[in-house]
Formats: C-alpha cells, sequence, structure tokens
C-alpha cells in the first residue's frame, strides 16, 4: 500500500495538471458570453474549433506527462474528464448563438 506522503503527491501532481486545462482553453479561446455574441460565422466556429483541438491536445499532454512522474493513470484520465467537460460548454456556446450574434468586426457604433 502507498504511503500517505505518496497518495498526497500523486493527488497533488493531478490538481496541478487539472489546473492546467482550463488555463489552456482560455489561452486559444474567447469566454463563453463572447462566443455565443460574436461567433456567428462559419470562419469563427472553424477558428474556434482549432482552438479546442490545439488546447485540449496541450491538456491532455500535460496530463500524460504529469501521469508519467506520478507512474498513474490518475492525472492523465482526471484531465480528460475536465476537458470533455469543459469542451462540451464550449460546444454549447458555438451551436447555439445569441439571437442578435453578429461577426466581432461587425458592431456598428
Amino acid at each position: 500500500m502507498a504511503s500517505k506522503n505518496g497518495e498526497y503527491s500523486l493527488l497533488g501532481v493531478t490538481l496541478l495538471a487539472v489546473a492546467d486545462v482550463p488555463a489552456f482553453l482560455s489561452g486559444l479561446l474567447p469566454s463563453l458570453m463572447t462566443i455565443q455574441r460574436f461567433g456567428a460565422e462559419d470562419i469563427d466556429r472553424d477558428a474556434l474549433r482549432r482552438g479546442e483541438a490545439l488546447g485540449g491536445a496541450l491538456a491532455l499532454a500535460v496530463g500524460a506527462g504529469a501521469s508519467m512522474i506520478a507512474d498513474s493513470w490518475l492525472p492523465f484520465f482526471a484531465c480528460a474528464a475536465t476537458l470533455a467537460v469543459l469542451l462540451m460548454a464550449y460546444e454549447h456556446a458555438i451551436r447555439n448563438p445569441s439571437p442578435s450574434a453578429t461577426p466581432i468586426d461587425n458592431q456598428g457604433g
């Protein structure tokens, strides 16, 4: 059986890896509100999906690296689960634009 210290180390590595998942996505994607208001054109949705793919790949890479360090699959699976939940939220925003959604460069004013 693993020591308490080893269990805490695994938990700590897992939490650090999971915390990076939203950081990667927020670095590549706008907020959910912004997506719903301005993701009105196919070119916008294509760019958002590229951001999802790249952010997702980076998040899973961190999960894999953390799993190698921890010698456990827990960090990878925790990152994958967190990524899945966040991607569902982003996809909902992309697929359900605001009724007044317009391209971001066509705001008038």
